[in-house]
């Protein structure tokens, strides 16, 4: 993901003041990939570092589809939820996004795989280690 791209959110899953985990798409070719947030710092927590996990665009659409779907059992879509995370690629590029445009500021050449957590459990502590890892 290059500087100054913008990152296509398709489907927000949980949010707060901005995405904390998302479904994206590639501006160029739409390949569909999981945002989920590794660590934040900043006014109103503005400063994000995501990772980007590839996901197939059948498990996309089958996640989708199933998460819409009217249900009784209200553990569903975290259990779906859940079953969709584990079949995104366990290697994530990360990036940087300093405000609501979803505007790439720099990004890793590595691939990571931080864990996927829910926002409440992400540390403003880890950001320093994080950002090591990114090329402005």
């Amino acid at each position: 993901m290059q500087r100054g791209r913008k990152l296509a959110l398709d489907t927000i899953l949980d949010d707060w003041l901005g995405p904390t985990l998302a479904l994206v798409k590639c501006e160029e070719c739409a390949a569909p990939a999981l945002l989920h947030l590794v660590s934040w710092r900043g006014n109103g927590l503005a400063e994000r570092i995501y990772a980007i996990r590839l996901v197939a665009p059948k498990t996309r659409n089958t996640y989708l589809a199933n998460i819409n779907r009217d249900y009784c059992d209200l553990t569903r879509k975290a259990s779906e939820t859940e079953a969709f995370i584990g079949a995104c690629s366990q290697s994530a590029r990360l990036v940087l996004v300093t405000s609501l445009d979803m505007i790439v500021e720099a990004s890793s050449t590595a691939l990571f795989n931080p864990p996927v957590m829910n926002w409440q459990e992400v540390k403003t502590e880890t950001y320093d280690d994080w950002m090591k890892f990114l090329i402005r």
